[in-house]
């Protein structure tokens, strides 16, 4: 090789090198800048021109540079990385004892070593400046930098080329497409670039520019706004082209473990925004206001008077009404975050979901009530608010409310999930003190068909976990001697739900609790409690946890006024002899034929069911799953779900995370009954999930409108996108306040 080959090389590894990173060349070299020039070494060409020509060209300049390029060189293909986990996890040594994890420590230390060299290379972070209008922001996490260049990139560059070559790292390509998605956070980061560099002339930020912009340190102004303001909901492709619809989904918390500045814990809102067991028609939108309120009155009084007739069902009246607004989960500080939202009116509330007993779902079940309870009518002609959970919520409550004497809380009643076994792959620790762990190494090996328990050794239990341990809470509640009382709110009538083993939809042998409504989809119009059915299955976590599948009934088919209406008027003085007082209503008798009827007008026209009728419209179907490192039990249950919600609480991200790799985070997920993007991802395709949104974040995965957050998010989303199929409009990782509409099914 001649020197001037030696000389193009060294410079094409300078040109790969961050700013920072050519700074530290600088002083590793022990290159003297002259006084004065400085301040003329602003950009990275400046600095790579200046480098080049004050070193000597030798082997060791050539060492040092690719020594440092080797150093934060990653595999950014983070779905590639997953693949490799599933192949060389059979060879993995990992034993499960408490929460310490005993693995293939030689693996552990390289991966270190890997992440630790990135880590010194990291990029130096967005600053966001404080003001009295928008929100103050941390600075931008470091990403990765590219593991090769294009071969165009790669080949040799003359000394006298001046046309211009853009190397994009990751982290620039990140950027471009955030920006790109939000228009609000590139107007706020093109702004405070021209006003920390004057010499810029430009309108937007591209790949042409972005080194020039420099964004590393730029202090920039965060957009603030929540729920229709927020720029997410403005410019997300899952929510921006949406219309509104009469069921839709609010993440009123998306954090796990602890609430913090920038997401809540769990809570998930589903509103169903029908009235009087009717779907809103779009004519609803038509009527005029005196009609409406004629119409609401009405509905109201019909509503009354089949209220008394149930008094003497119970089971009927134990359900309650199946509109308002319904919760999943009530995690530490839910009243604050719904305060903060328009989306929920504490007085619409009418059912509270629980998946399980952990803080970060169940601490805000008491403050919530009081809330709920301040603008609550509390007599006997307010339905209560039903909560559903596993086994032992009752007397938790009602030990709760007690203690705090809160009498402020609205009428409630509790209705227990009983026997929510433990999925097979958790078993107790040696002390057996009702502590779980999941036994991760023989779970590889018998879904990998290595173990020897393949299969046998996977049931799902029959029984749960009251009386196995006696000084459980759920052992020990049914023996303490405390009664209902009116006086805080809780009145008779909660239910015991037991399982199905035996249930159609039932997967991997997993028992199926039908908490709402029947298995029967069509809907009867006269049953106006009948809209929809609400399951439940176990899923694989360190307590007893469900997951819930909400199923919207099959709706039938609108009327077609426009075929009916010139025929009624064409025959209204036939159908009056015919002793029809009001013709119009034969609209009415058309509407509820049965398929394939027919209703014979005077004048001898014949109108068939099929011709004036819509087809019927397949229900919607929402699934939420609870805390989980498998979702199996709901395979059945999910399937063509229109949206899952998925936890997703932490993944690997290249560049921002100092240790470990997927491999080993995924582990860590499992072993603590959590799950990553992939694992959503991987399930959402196994159910042909039509929309998938995540949820359940771990605390350092902030949830505001920062450029660091979004990339985060974005990375998180590509992720789950490349593991389930779907498209980018159809992936979402939730913030709080997200509003999503759930459209109709057209057939």
């Amino acid at each position: 090789m001649t020197i001037q080959q030696t000389k193009s090389s060294t410079r094409q590894e300078l040109e790969k090198m961050t700013i920072k990173q050519l700074k530290s060349y600088i002083e590793e070299k022990g290159i003297s800048i002259p006084r004065g020039e400085g301040a003329n070494l602003k950009l990275k060409r400046q600095i790579v021109d200046f480098i080049w020509d004050n070193q000597g060209v030798n082997s060791g300049g050539a060492t040092t540079a690719n020594t440092a390029i080797d150093a934060v060189a990653v595999d950014d293909d983070e779905f590639n990385l997953a693949a490799a986990m599933d192949n060389n996890g059979a060879n993995e040594n990992v034993a499960v004892n408490g929460n310490n994890i005993n693995g293939d420590e030689a693996n552990g230390k390289t991966a270190t070593t890997e992440t630790t060299e990135e880590s010194s290379s990291a990029f130096v972070p967005f600053k966001a400046k404080k003001n009295f209008n928008r929100s103050a922001g941390t600075g931008m996490p470091p990403l990765p930098t590219e593991t090769t260049l294009a071969s165009s990139i790669s080949n040799e560059r003359n000394n006298d080329d001046s046309s211009p070559k853009f190397n994009l790292t990751p982290k620039d390509r990140i950027v471009l497409d955030v920006i790109k998605r939000y228009p609000p956070l590139h107007e706020s980061l093109l702004d405070a670039a021209l006003q920390n560099n004057y010499d810029l002339q430009i309108e937007e930020i591209t790949k042409e520019n972005i080194e020039q912009c420099n964004l590393s340190g730029l202090n920039y102004d965060i957009p603030i706004g929540i729920g229709e303001n927020d720029i997410r909901h403005l410019h997300h492709p899952m929510v921006k082209n949406v219309t509104q619809s009469d069921m839709d989904v609010v993440f009123i918390g998306t954090a796990s473990c602890t609430p913090g500045m920038t997401r809540g814990v769990s809570c998930t809102a589903l509103r169903l925004n029908w009235r009087g067991g009717r779907v809103l028609d779009d004519r609803d939108d038509n009527m005029s206001s005196k009609k409406k309120k004629e119409q609401k009155k009405k509905e109201q009084e019909q509503k009354q008077k089949q209220q008394q007739n149930k008094k003497g069902n119970s089971y009927v009246e134990a359900r309650g009404p199946t509109t308002g607004t319904w919760l999943f989960d009530c995690g530490e500080s839910t009243q604050l975050s719904i305060q903060r939202t328009p989306s929920i009116k504490p007085s619409k509330i009418s059912k509270i979901f629980l998946t399980h007993c952990h803080g970060d779902h169940s601490f805000g079940l008491p403050g919530l009530l009081c809330l709920m309870g301040t603008d609550r009518d509390r007599s006997d002609a307010t339905p209560p608010v039903e909560i559903y959970g596993p086994e032992g919520l009752r007397m938790w409550l009602r030990v709760a409310v007690r203690y705090s004497t809160s009498r402020v809380v609205p009428k409630y009643r509790v209705h227990e999930l009983m026997d929510v076994p433990m999925a097979p792959e958790w078993e107790e620790g040696h002390r057996r003190n009702g502590r779980f762990y999941y036994q991760y190494k023989r779970d590889r090996e018998e879904n990998n068909g290595n173990g020897s328990g393949s299969g046998e050794n996977r049931k799902w239990g029959m029984q749960g976990l009251a009386g196995a341990d006696p000084t459980s809470w759920i052992s020990r509640a049914p023996m303490i001697s405390l009664e209902p009382s009116k006086d805080f709110g809780e009145v008779v009538g909660g239910r015991d739900i037991y399982p199905q083993y035996n249930h159609p939809q039932s997967t991997d042998g997993a028992p199926i609790w039908q908490v709402e409504g029947n298995d029967d989809e069509s809907n009867n119009e006269s049953d106006e409690d009948n809209e929809v059915s609400v399951y439940a299955a176990p899923m694989s976590h360190g307590v007893p946890c469900v997951g819930y599948v909400v199923q919207e009934h099959t709706q039938p088919g609108r009327l077609k006024p426009e075929n009916v209406a010139p025929i009624i008027q064409r025959n209204y003085k036939g159908l009056v002899d015919a002793g029809v007082k009001n013709p119009m209503k034969v609209m009415a008798v058309v509407k509820n034929l049965p398929v394939g009827g027919s209703y014979t007008f005077p004048d001898g026209t014949v109108l068939k069911q099929e011709d004036v009728v819509e087809p019927p419209r397949k229900g919607r179907k929402i699934v939420i799953c609870g805390d989980t490192a498998d979702c199996r039990s709901l395979e059945g249950l999910a399937q063509g779900a229109d949206v899952l919600v998925h936890e997703a609480t932490n993944t690997f991200l290249r560049g921002i995370d100092k240790e470990g790799n997927l491999r080993s985070v995924t582990r860590d997920a499992k072993i603590h009954g959590h799950s990553t993007p992939y694992m959503a991802g991987e399930f959402a395709k196994r159910i042909n999930a039509k929309k998938l949104v995540m949820n359940h974040f771990s605390a350092r995965y902030k949830g505001d409108q920062s450029i660091d957050s979004m990339t985060i998010m974005s990375r998180m989303e590509n992720q789950a996108v490349k593991a389930s199929g779907l498209s980018e409009d159809s992936v979402a990782a939730a913030w709080d306040f997200m509003v999503l509409p759930v459209a109709r099914n057209e057939s």
